[in-house]
């Protein structure tokens, strides 16, 4: 019995395309990479946000409102993503949502809610820097970024993340307004209202 070598012989053809049809499912192409980024990146968005707008809950209503928006403009970006990749000429990627992630990281705060202002201007100042780190993710996978069809998206996502920075920004600054009472928390009552 003869060993078999595989050496090409005439009739071997080289094509990239065939091989490529018959590669394991488990590879993951640089399109399928991208798209589990960015739902991954959303998806953690989602949930930071959500978090927040609950710890900000018991302390400032429209902010936790405002939070709970910027959550769910996460949510509209994931849907707008699958959309697009619906129409991407490869087999439609697997962008559910990941598992819930662990409890909320409280930075060292021994309290779930926000009760006090040095800590909701602590925690919307670290929000702005996350907003502002999840401009530059979406500046780095456009540049990046092979895919024409994405582009758009991209382009969008991009301009979300800055008007968010923007709000956080603006909604900071409400806090540090002079004393103005909250009338917009939760249980919270006006000695002016409660006296008549």
């Amino acid at each position: 019995m003869k060993p078999i070598v595989n050496t090409p012989s005439v009739t071997y053809q080289n094509n990239h395309f065939l091989r490529q049809a018959e590669r394991p499912t488990s590879v993951v192409t640089m399109v399928e990479d991208l798209l589990g980024r960015a739902s991954g990146h959303e998806y953690n968005e989602y949930h930071r946000y959500h978090w927040l707008s609950l710890r900000f809950l018991t302390y400032h209503i429209g902010i936790s409102t405002l939070l709970q928006a910027l959550a769910e403009e996460s949510r509209q970006r994931v849907r707008a993503l699958n959309e697009v990749a619906a129409t991407l000429p490869i087999e439609p990627p697997r962008l559910g949502e990941p598992a819930a992630g662990p409890w909320p990281d409280l930075h060292g705060q021994g309290h779930f809610f926000i009760y006090e202002d040095e800590m909701a201007a602590q925690e919307l100042s670290r929000a702005e820097l996350e907003e502002w780190r999840s401009r530059r993710f979406y500046e780095r996978l456009q540049a990046y970024n092979a895919i024409p069809d994405l582009n758009a998206w991209l382009n969008e996502c991009i301009g979300q993340a800055r008007a968010q920075f923007q709000i956080l920004k603006e909604a900071e600054e409400l806090l540090s307004a002079p004393c103005q009472p909250r009338e917009m928390t939760v249980g919270h009552v006006l000695p002016s209202a409660a006296r008549g």
